[in-house]
């Protein structure tokens, strides 16, 4: 259950100082939290907002991806692994508030009402038993470390590449 937390803001202002991407001001307070608590040192929680376009690669099963391919990759991965994967079954797994307002896939008839956000190309299309579902491409720092997260707990290896 959430509660509702008013801040004054000039509080608020000093929280935004340090959200990364789609940090809500709930991350950037777990952040501190988490550097009270001893679990993360403060350049972690208390980094400066990057400028510009990140252009971080991660590498998936030895191969270099940008955040968007990656998600793409793994969704595409998983499926193959789970071939009786069912569409609820792919949503209860990767959650739409793993990306944000848009949901890491849609049904392809939807997605193609945004074929800027998502990949909508044949070879890029996923099939789910009778269903096609297309992946989300917009995938930035506030947002890339919930899906990586997720897809570690699902036992995939993912290492940001050091030369991005």
């Amino acid at each position: 259950m959430s509660k509702i937390i008013r801040l004054p803001l000039n509080i608020y202002s000093r929280l935004e100082q340090h959200a990364q991407g789609f940090d809500a001001p709930a991350n950037v307070i777990e952040k501190l939290l988490n550097h009270y608590e001893g679990k993360a040192p403060i350049e972690e929680v208390l980094l400066p907002a990057p400028r510009g376009k990140d252009t971080t690669k991660y590498y998936f099963q030895n191969v270099k991806y940008g955040k968007g391919r990656l998600v793409l990759a793994v969704i595409k991965d998983y499926v193959l692994d789970h071939p009786a994967i069912t569409l609820a079954g792919l949503r209860a797994i990767f959650s739409k508030n793993l990306q944000g307002s848009i949901g890491v896939f849609n049904e392809l008839e939807q997605a193609r009402k945004q074929p800027a956000r998502h990949y909508v190309q044949p070879e890029e299309i996923i099939n789910i038993g009778d269903v096609e579902v297309a992946v989300c491409n917009q995938w930035g720092i506030r947002n890339i470390d919930n899906f990586i997260s997720k897809a570690e707990e699902l036992g995939y290896f993912i290492k940001r590449a050091s030369d991005s």
